[in-house]
Parts: structure tokens; sequence; C-alpha cells
């Protein structure tokens, strides 16, 4: 299970006062990318003079302990288990390298979800060209969120995985991954969940969900650095598979013509990658792990209710998530702006949002009929008097 190492309420003021970003912007896309602690910009700043001072080869030796140790934060966080976690660099590198180490067969089916994201399911789409595979695609229910009834009847013999994204990217809907690990496990099927937008945002248990492989990244709900994210394999799945492309860090060029496969999950890895990056990510998990993982959930929780009661407070916006969403990821349109529009007011005073397309989420937004639509994520810096100058600049916008 996941643990934390701090059962105080953490002081979210002090920690927005530590954020330098948040004194010079109303940052309201962390579902994006998140500001960074200031200790994990020092820590990336150490390691960076570091290199500078003795190269890189160096002074990852120098730092090989703490490079270790971010195998056991991952998992703390997610509650796996060190040698289930591959450092990555990014989620979608992550989802990748585990959706392509099935060995995929024409006629075996993919399980997903109508919100499913553009990434993943452009891989689906590869798939079904170039080997024959067939998607099936669980239908939202008419009260909101998944259908769970029709997704788990579209599960049979031919079906080779259950994937699907934790939190759409789109909007706060939130899948039962609970639910769908149970129905993975009954039918003996693969799950791949992608976590991108739910670790570092709320609890994920990885033992819990019941899924085999999840990815996730450092720079949204985590708060860490850009260009780096992991991948938890299962011991059990780790041993049904085998990277499609191997390289020196997934196994030993152990003789002219021999070689020795890892065994673990980081048989995903590359060997080249940004220590500092591996750094700065570890560094911002330990921060959740000390403010503990179910306070930040709770203040993120709260950050995002109080903003959709404000919204639904005013006569210019339109709500565009699902009915029952509930996640600190808000879109809506604008009456007197076009959500581009509405994006360039807010910057230009000094607030980020962000416009979330329809190419991103096709499946969901086309069957709705919405091109376009405004994303906003707050995060556990965000404070009561911007999420008031926020709600009063989207009254004004466009007046």
């Amino acid at each position: 299970m996941t643990q934390n190492t701090n059962t105080a309420v953490p002081d979210w003021a002090q920690i927005r006062a530590e954020t330098p970003g948040t004194a010079e912007r109303l940052h309201l896309d962390n579902c994006g990318s998140s500001l960074l602690h200031m200790s994990v910009i020092t820590r990336m700043k150490t390691h960076f003079e570091l290199e500078i001072a003795l190269g890189g080869y160096v002074a990852q030796e120098r730092t090989a302990d703490e490079i270790e140790g971010f195998y056991a934060s991952a998992a703390r966080l997610i509650g796996a288990k060190p040698a289930e976690i591959a450092l990555t660099s990014s989620a979608v590198d992550a989802w990748t390298k585990a959706f392509y180490s099935l060995d995929w067969q024409a006629g075996e089916t993919i399980v997903t979800a109508y919100n499913e994201y553009c990434s993943n399911y452009v891989a689906y789409l590869d798939v079904a060209e170039k080997k024959g595979v067939k998607i099936r695609v669980a239908r939202s229910d008419p009260a909101g969120g998944l259908d769970y009834e029709h997704l788990a009847g579209l599960v049979d013999s031919s079906t080779r995985l259950i994937s699907l994204s934790h939190v759409s990217s789109s909007s706060g809907d939130v899948i039962d991954a609970v639910r769908v690990g149970a129905t993975a496990k009954a039918a003996q099927v693969p799950f791949l969940l992608d976590a991108c937008q739910s670790v570092g945002q709320m609890p994920v248990d990885v033992g819990t969900i019941g899924c085999d492989m999840l990815s996730a990244t450092s720079r949204k709900f985590v708060a860490g650095p850009r260009g780096v994210g992991m991948l938890y394999m299962s011991e059990a799945m780790r041993a049904r598979t085998t990277p499609a492309m191997p390289t020196n860090q997934s196994a030993v060029w152990s003789g002219t013509n021999t070689i020795e496969r890892r065994t673990d999950a980081r048989a995903f890895e590359a060997w080249e990658r940004s220590v500092m990056l591996q750094l700065g990510f570890k560094q911002a998990i330990d921060n959740s792990l000390h403010w503990g993982v179910e306070a930040v959930s709770a203040r993120i929780s709260d950050r995002a209710k109080r903003l959709r009661d404000g919204l639904a407070s005013l006569d210019c916006v339109r709500p565009t998530c699902p009915p029952g969403a509930e996640a600190a990821i808000i879109t809506f349109q604008h009456a007197r702006l076009s959500p581009q529009d509405f994006k360039a007011w807010m910057d230009a005073r000094g607030i980020g949002v962000q416009v979330a397309s329809v190419v991103h989420t096709r499946l969901d937004l086309e069957a709705r009929g919405i091109e376009s639509t405004i994303r906003i994520s707050p995060h556990i810096y965000t404070s009561d008097d911007e999420i008031d100058r926020f709600l009063s600049e989207v009254q004004r916008a466009g007046q």
C-alpha cells in the first residue's frame, strides 16, 4: 500500500511560498505541467552544477545511491515493489513500451473506453492496421462516466488487453479502476492503466487496483520536472513480456553471440537518461510522500470543488465535463469568447489556462459536438484569493 511519512496537515501557504512560480502567475494548467517546488529546483540545480564540474558520468557515479533510491520512492508512491519500476522519458514513453511489448496477433482485441487519450488510441490504430487487431470501445453511461457492464461485455477469449486512462485529459471524468481491475482479473486479461493524470492527484495503489502495467509522468500533479516518467510492470507481467526494442540497459552482451536479459522492469529503460531530471522526479515524489498522499489529494479536490462551484454560479459559463466529473480537470466554454480567445485574454492578465481539443480525446468530444473547450486544473498551491480572482476575470472576460 501507499505509505506516507507525515500525518500532520501540511502548511499549504508555506508550500505555496516555496513554489517560486506562484509569485509571478496564477497557474491553472497543472494537468499540463505543474510549478516546481524549491526543493525540486534546488536538487536539480545541485546535480547540474556537479555535472558542470565533473562531467555527466562522474556526477552519476557520485549520486548512485540517490539514483537507486528513485525506484524505492516511486514504488512507495503507487504501492509497488522497486523491481517493478522503470524510469522513462515520459508517460507516453512508458505506456508505449508496455503496449508494444505484447506480441500482437491478428484477430486479437483491445478493450478501451470512449474517453481514451490520443497517443494511446494512435497505437491501437497502428496495431489494427499492421497486425489486424480489433478495437472495442466501452461507451459512456447516460448518467455520466463509463458503462462498466458494457465494458465487461466486450471482454472475451479474443481480448489481449484492457487499456484505459484513469482520468480523462479533457475533463474530470475518473474511471473506477478497481472495478475494471476486477473485470480484468476475472477474465485473466492484462490491464494497462494510463495514470498520467491521476498519480499525484489522488491515491493510486496498483495492488488495490489490480492493474498489471501503469504509466505515469513527473510533470503533472506529482509536480516534478518535464521530460521524465515511469512505468510500473508487475513481476508476473514482466515474466510474460519482452521489450520491443531492447537496449544495453535491457540486457548484457554476455558473449559473442549471446545476451543476458534483465528480469526486472528496468529491462524497459534506456541507459542514457537525464540524471538531473531523475533526481528532480525523486524529490517531487518524496515531497508528496512527506506531505501525505491523502492530504495532497484532499487539498487538490477541495481546490477543484471551489472552482467548479464558482463556475456553476456564472451565467457566462457552460460546463463541458460529463455529469459526475469530480477530478481537478475542469472544462467549460465561455459565452463571449472562444476557448483560444479566452486563453489569450487570461494570459494577458497573468493567468495560465489551457485549451482541450477534439484531437486529444476525439471519441468523447466529437460525440458531444465539442471542437475545443477551456481546461483548468488547480494544485495544492492554488489559493482562495487566486480562485476568487480567476472567477472575477471569467465574469469580465470579453466585455
